[in-house]
């Protein structure tokens, strides 16, 4: 995770998709964002400049572009002098507005970017949002093995020398999809996503002891892959102890946080002719279930609570 990026970063991170024109202030290119929030600056360009959020990207869209050009010279370089008091990033002009020529003037005398692209504000908005979460959302590297099974993002957890990869690998044989192998990058996107991805060095090789590196891009095909998954559910694999109790109903839910988000938790114990790959399908299929308010468990339970204390039936 960085704390912040330079315009010169965002410029090119949505030159392609926005077409995005520096039209002023390019000695500012090196400006730091440090936060994905926008701001529609249209309360501040009428003189109200309480809760201005001047520190983050601007936008100008339609609304705010036609106030400044149908302002009278004098009192548009008023309010436009005013505005740029104020240390700000840089400025987006949306759908194809132009700035009236103080507002350039401003921004080149005060380093400020002004950038320009044809695409609606809307569509602009979404694209430099997510581009700016992206590269400031927190990030942490865990060690584990993140697959993707039946459409939900299974990490595998436990100790070196469990078997959390050969695990993943008859999976992917099972005609699932490997995500990343030993390092898991685990970004949180909003307030609850957890995106987990592989470190690019690492993406799509598998060590496994005995055979080595694999690719398994290589030998099971495009199919056999995922870029990222959404975090949805955690396994952890470990020794069986004969002294430690397990789940055997599954009423009790556990969970796992990472970045303060609790992701759903199994635990497996690893014993010699359990077919941990299967255990693994079926308890992503479960979580499925539960996702959509179904708990085979705790209907179970409560089936068996009604028949145990509902009264005979007369005979």
């Amino acid at each position: 995770m960085a704390d912040s990026l330079s315009v010169q970063q965002l410029v090119e991170g949505v030159r392609s998709p926005l077409d995005v024109r520096l039209v002023a202030g390019a000695q500012g290119l090196g400006n730091q964002i440090n936060t994905s929030e926008l701001n529609r600056p249209g309360l501040a360009l009428c003189g109200f400049f309480e809760y201005f959020a001047n520190r983050r990207v601007q936008v100008l869209g339609n609304t705010e572009t036609a106030y400044l050009h149908g302002l009278p010279e004098d009192e548009a370089r008023r309010r436009i002098e005013t505005f740029f008091e104020y240390p700000i990033p840089c400025i987006f002009l949306t759908s194809g507005n132009t700035a009236p020529p103080v507002f350039l003037e401003l921004a080149e005398r005060t380093a400020t970017p002004v950038l320009a692209t044809d695409v609606p504000t809307s569509r602009s908005a979404l694209r430099i949002a997510a581009f700016l979460e992206r590269q400031l959302a927190p990030e942490t590297h865990i060690h584990g093995v993140l697959v993707d099974v039946h459409g939900l993002g299974v990490l595998l957890l436990g100790r070196s020398g469990v078997g959390k990869s050969e695990c993943a690998l008859e999976l992917v044989e099972r005609g699932h999809r490997l995500v990343a192998d030993d390092i898991v990058v685990v970004q949180r996107m909003g307030k609850d996503q957890l995106i987990g991805r592989s470190t690019d060095i690492l993406r799509y090789h598998m060590e496994i002891r005995g055979l080595g590196v694999i690719d398994i891009e290589s030998l099971y095909g495009v199919n056999s892959i995922a870029l990222e998954r959404e975090i949805s559910l955690i396994v952890r694999l470990e020794k069986w102890e004969a002294s430690k109790q397990y789940e055997r109903l599954g009423l009790e839910e556990r969970t796992y946080a990472i970045f303060d988000v609790e992701v759903p938790e199994y635990i497996l114990p690893v014993e010699p002719g359990r077919n941990l790959a299967v255990l693994i399908e079926v308890a992503a299929l479960h979580q499925r279930l539960k996702n959509h308010g179904i708990n085979p468990a705790r209907a179970f339970n409560e089936s068996l609570i009604r028949r145990m204390t509902s009264p005979p039936a007369a005979g």
